[in-house]
């Protein structure tokens, strides 16, 4: 009797829930994830033997009617019987892959409630019977001598034959786009597990925008809004059209910003009245704080440094020539003042921000040069491939080379590990997309160098990076720090490595992400996190506005060469004692033996001073206790400058 009565029980609670009205959201939600999960899988349709967009819009419109669970998943059965019967195998295939090879690889929304029994058998028996095989959608553009990761899309190269321009896009197309857009991420893109929202989120959230983004400006900003959830640098440039301006704009006035100490500052100007090392304040009414939760939706950023990069390049860009525009600056006395600035056509602009900054003005055209103390310094964005072997010719036998990345390098990297390395060795590894098993990946590891080398580098290499550095600046890093006595100096990278894959969404708009995840040969990832420095050191804007390349100026330090402007040199690690390590609420920081007031500071990886205290030195021990409580987890720097004197060191708040 029991038992009968829990059967009644189920079968009630089960038709109270298919008698349940459910939400457009939830019927487009789910939808979206069954019509991918049957392009990539089903042996017809993977196979290109069902026309699966014509599928769709066959029935979204019953999905959207659909005003019980019963309906909505006639609809989806509607779906599944276009793609006709799944090929069922006959062969065991055992699931023998690594976690971190099949992140994508997720079926755990097949058990939704919202399912009908007899559709989840459906799907089911889709995963069940899948085996790896080609697919028609996606290839790997394999070339030989080189790694794979680059896709195409035979079928979707243009996934909808239709134009923004000519007019607003039916509901039941924009649909379509954003499934297959959001698919191809679901199951092709290798950092899915370190997105800032998940990405099944982010698909429960645009299903309804779409539904009501009509115009092509709509659409086209909710493209650029999907690609911002992506956390990758890549991204935000790789969203265009050939009909809509891509915003903020083309034009602005001639002045150039960079994240300084906490602060958007002048670092190029031709405006009068506007000084380098001046900071901006506000802009237009809104202050900077206000600026950068705005762009938050529209920069696609790994992290802080990369996004702070993107606001100080296009804050001041705007979508008219002659716009104007009111910014209150800071000068370096701290004093505000109110400035009007006209903005001017970007090819201008372009012309006269055409270099990477380097605060020592003289860096912006050589490609390598002898600095004091005998070492060589090669600027790497200047640098070709061709110059190789006259430049290790002219600095091979300096003790120490500075290798400045803070720039775009042009694919030299294994030119130099071909002259530099002793030895043939492996410099990274990578996650290639497994197109013929979606979800999945395999790795392909990165050698660089040849054995038997007769003439290797033996001295100190040092490595300059910042935000500036990113993808193949990032990569160049990774080969240059698989030498033997390897220094980085600078700040935290754009962390936006791996290649880029591009496809069209309508004939006027075009997207991409990258399909390629790096990691070190320890397997250590790269994507967000960028190049960590040894050394922390970020621009000042002091140093700035009297050209001093602070940066440039450390890494010399480090070998014992200190230039006349050089002001600090570095405590040895005896001289300062912080723990613990890792942190919970407060980091003890201990100085030996002070004779002088030392300033005592905890910094964000981009050089913000978070918290800072001045302890006074009584010629014995003196210590300082900084609370970080209130820090959210990751890794952080503290610094102690007292006589003179710098330390600096990497610590984690747990």
């Amino acid at each position: 009797m029991r038992k009968k009565l829990l059967f009644a029980l189920f079968c009630l609670l089960s038709f109270s829930s298919f008698a349940q009205v459910p939400t457009l959201q939830q019927k487009l939600y789910y939808t979206c994830k069954v019509w991918g999960f049957v392009k990539y899988f089903h042996s017809n349709v993977s196979t290109c033997n069902v026309n699966w967009d014509s599928v769709l819009i066959s029935v979204l419109p019953a999905v959207r009617s659909a005003a019980t669970m019963n309906q909505f998943n006639d609809a989806l059965d509607t779906m599944l019987a276009a793609a006709g019967p799944m090929a069922i195998s006959t062969t065991y295939f055992p699931d023998t892959l690594p976690m971190e090879l099949k992140r994508n690889r997720d079926f755990s929304w097949i058990g939704s409630s919202l399912f009908r029994s007899d559709v989840r058998v459906q799907l089911d028996t889709i995963k069940n019977n899948f085996r790896p095989h080609a697919e028609c959608w996606v290839e790997d553009n394999t070339y030989t001598g080189s790694y794979n990761g680059w896709l195409v899309f035979p079928f979707d190269s243009l996934m909808l034959n239709v134009s923004t321009a000519a007019g607003p896009i039916d509901a039941d197309h924009r649909q379509l786009m954003l499934f297959k857009h959001w698919n191809l991420v679901r199951y092709f893109y290798p950092d899915n597990y370190v997105l800032d929202v998940p990405w099944d989120t982010t698909l429960y959230k645009f299903v309804l925008q779409t539904e009501v983004s009509v115009t092509p400006t709509e659409l086209f900003n909710l493209d650029l809004n999907l690609g911002a959830a992506l956390n990758d640098a890549h991204t935000y440039g790789l969203t265009t059209s050939n009909s809509i301006q891509h915003p903020p704009g083309f034009y602005r006035p001639f002045i150039r910003l960079q994240y300084i100490e906490g602060k958007y500052v002048v670092i190029n100007t031709l405006e009068s009245g506007v000084n380098i090392g001046d900071a901006l304040v506000s802009l237009d009414g809104l202050t900077m704080t206000q600026w950068e939760d705005s762009l938050k939706r529209i920069y696609s950023a790994g992290n802080i440094s990369v996004f702070r990069r993107s606001v100080a390049q296009k804050v001041l860009c705007r979508m008219s020539l002659g716009q104007t525009l009111t910014m209150v600056m800071e000068d370096i006395a701290g004093t505000n003042y109110t400035t009007s600035q006209t903005c001017i056509d970007w090819i201008s602009a372009i012309n006269f921000f055409s270099d990477y900054y380097y605060p020592a003005d003289s860096l912006h055209t050589i490609k390598w040069t002898t600095l004091n103390c005998d070492l060589g310094y090669v600027n790497m964005g200047n640098l070709q491939v061709a110059d190789v072997a006259a430049m290790y010719s002219d600095l091979g036998n300096k003790s120490a080379i500075i290798f400045d990345l803070r720039n775009a390098p042009n694919s030299t990297g294994p030119a130099i590990a071909g002259k530099m390395y002793p030895n043939r060795r492996e410099c990274g590894k990578f996650t290639e997309p497994e197109v013929t098993y979606p979800g999945t990946f395999r790795w392909y590891h990165e050698f660089q160098g040849s054995n038997g080398n007769p003439d290797p580098y033996y001295g100190k290499v040092i490595i300059l990076i910042n935000e500036m550095t990113q993808s193949s600046g990032e990569f160049t890093c990774m080969i240059l720090e698989a030498m033997d006595d390897v220094v980085k100096v600078g700040s935290q990278t754009a962390g936006a490595d791996g290649n880029i894959s591009y496809w069209n969404l309508t004939q006027d708009l075009r997207t991409g992400f990258s399909t390629l995840g790096v990691f070190y040969p320890n397997g250590d990832s790269t994507q967000r996190i960028g190049i960590v420095p040894d050394v922390f050191v970020t621009a000042t804007r002091q140093g700035v506005r009297s050209h001093h390349d602070v940066v440039l100026e450390k890494a010399m330090s480090i070998v014992g060469c200190y230039p006349e402007k050089t002001q600090i040199v570095s405590m040895g690690v005896a001289d300062v004692k912080i723990a613990p390590n890792p942190a919970f609420d407060v980091l003890n920081v201990k100085i030996i033996n002070a004779s002088a007031t030392a300033i005592v500071s905890v910094l964000d990886i981009t050089g913000r001073v978070l918290v800072q205290t001045e302890v006074t030195g009584k010629e014995s021990d003196i210590s300082a206790d900084m609370d970080i409580s209130s820090f959210e987890y990751g890794m952080y720097y503290v610094r102690v400058v007292a006589g003179g004197r710098e330390f600096v060191r990497k610590f984690i708040k747990e």
